[in-house]
C-alpha cells in the first residue's frame, strides 16, 4: 500500500483528502504545518507528497525547495496545491520538478494523478510494498501487451503483472485474475474500436475493469 503524505491545514480539506485516499486504498500521513511534515517525511518514508502552498509558518514552496536541497528526496514525487490562476505557479512548480494542481480541485483527480506520479516513479517492472513494519519491499512485475476492448473504444499498451498471472495464455484471464478495480496501462494508446482511427495517447491510463468486454494479446513484442 503506497503512503501519501498531505501537509495541509484545513479540516474540510483533509477530511475529503483522507477520505478519497482510504477509498483508493492509499495509507494517508497527515501534517499541518512544514515542520511536521519533514519529521514524517523523514521517519515514515511516504511515497509522495501533496502539499498545500498556503501553510502556517513556511509555505508548501519551501518544502519542496528543502527536499530538492537533500540528497534523499531530491527525485520524490511532489504534487502542490494552490490557488487557481496564481501568475507563476506553473512555472515554479516546473523549476522544483513537481505538479501543480489548482484549487478547487476535484478528489479524483487529486487520486488520479498521485497514481500516475507513483507509477512515473517507479523503475520500470517494479512495484512498491510494504511489509507489516512498514520496511519497503520490491516485488517484481512482469510486463505484457494488451488491447482492452471496451464499448466505444480500444486501448492498447502494457500492464504490470505479477509473474504467476503473466503466464496465463489466456490474456483475459491474466488481467481479470489481477485483485485490482481497475487495469493500470502504461505507454496506452486509445483508437476506435475498430483500430483504424488514433483518438489520443498517454503515457498511463487507468481503467475500469467492469467497462472491459475483452482483452487480447498485443501482436507485436514488447522490448
Amino acid at each position: 500500500m503506497a503512503r501519501v503524505l498531505v501537509v495541509e491545514h484545513e479540516p474540510t480539506i483533509v477530511t475529503v483528502v483522507r477520505y478519497h485516499l482510504e477509498n483508493a486504498g492509499f495509507e494517508g500521513l497527515y501534517a499541518g504545518d512544514v515542520p511536521e511534515a519533514w519529521r514524517l517525511l523523514v521517519s515514515e518514508q511516504p511515497d509522495i507528497v501533496v502539499a498545500d502552498v498556503a501553510l502556517p509558518g513556511e509555505d508548501g514552496w519551501s518544502l519542496v525547495g528543502r527536499m530538492r536541497e537533500d540528497g534523499r528526496f531530491r527525485a520524490h514525487p511532489v504534487i502542490i496545491l494552490g490557488p487557481v490562476g496564481t501568475p507563476g505557479a506553473t512555472e515554479k512548480a516546473s523549476a522544483l520538478a513537481c505538479d501543480y494542481l489548482s484549487k478547487p480541485f476535484a478528489a479524483t483527480a487529486l487520486v488520479s494523478k498521485i497514481r500516475h506520479l507513483i507509477a512515473l516513479a517507479q523503475p520500470e517492472g517494479l512495484i512498491s510494498e510494504r511489509d507489516r513494519d512498514g520496511d519497503i519491499l520490491r516485488v517484481e512485475l512482469v510486463a505484457i501487451g494488451v488491447v482492452l476492448l471496451l464499448r466505444d473504444y480500444r486501448i492498447e499498451g502494457k500492464v504490470y503483472l505479477a509473474p504467476e498471472l503473466a503466464r496465463f495464455s489466456d490474456a483475459w484471464e491474466s488481467v481479470m485474475r489481477d485483485q485490482r478495480s481497475f487495469v493500470p496501462v502504461t505507454d496506452a494508446e486509445i483508437l476506435s474500436r475498430e483500430g483504424r482511427e488514433s483518438i489520443a495517447s498517454t503515457a498511463f491510463i487507468e481503467v475500469r475493469k467492469s467497462d472491459v468486454e475483452a482483452v487480447y494479446p498485443l501482436d507485436v513484442a514488447l522490448e
